[in-house]
């Protein structure tokens, strides 16, 4: 099983790829291989609906190969002016739903503010429904994401460490519930 995480940053310290690797780690823990893409690392076009696709730079064919190949899928973003980033709207732009369909997926939000991501984690969940996911019922968000983790890389708050882990191995098990050779699968 292969669990594919996407930081929705392009902020190289990123917290959101911090939080994203916790998750992702506790899934491997769980059993599955995991996979960080950390869209700073990335470098997307800007999607523009062109009507021949095949001729995007070969990083979105890598991206889109990534994602579909995927079994399950963390995504995580910080909150900016209220919802996503748009680094990570423009990358979920360029996948179909025939990439995301009936794909469970975590979702995760990071505010720099105490009131947390409330906002990113819906809208996550709208648009990865209307992509043909299946959006875990849990979405943690961490608030004041500047101050929440250890040098080490763990969050400062034991139960929201402990949310999300337990959202990394939620996933194993929605993922092997829904497909139950996705374990024996190699990839």
């Amino acid at each position: 099983m292969k669990i594919v995480g996407i930081s929705g940053s392009m902020n190289t310290n990123s917290t959101t790829k911090q939080a994203v690797s916790i998750v992702l780690d506790a899934a491997k823990s769980a059993g599955a291989s995991v996979e960080l893409i950390h869209l700073a690392d990335w470098k997307l076009p800007l999607y523009d609906d062109r009507e021949d696709p095949s001729t995007y730079p070969e990083i979105v064919h890598r991206f889109i190969q990534t994602v579909s190949e995927a079994d399950g899928l963390v995504i995580g973003s910080p909150e900016y002016h209220g919802t996503l980033t748009g680094a990570l709207k423009n990358s979920l732009d360029f996948l179909e739903g025939r990439y995301l369909r009936d794909k469970q997926v975590a979702i995760l939000g990071v505010a720099g503010g105490s009131m947390g991501a409330t906002n990113t984690v819906n809208t996550l969940q709208l648009i990865l429904r209307n992509l043909h996911a299946w959006p875990l019922p849990a979405s943690p968000s961490i608030p004041s994401a500047y101050n929440a983790f250890t040098p080490e890389g763990t969050l400062k708050d034991e139960r929201l460490q402990a949310r999300l882990e337990l959202l990394g191995k939620q996933l194993v098990q929605f993922v092997h519930s829904m497909n139950p050779q996705a374990e024996k699968q190699v990839h």
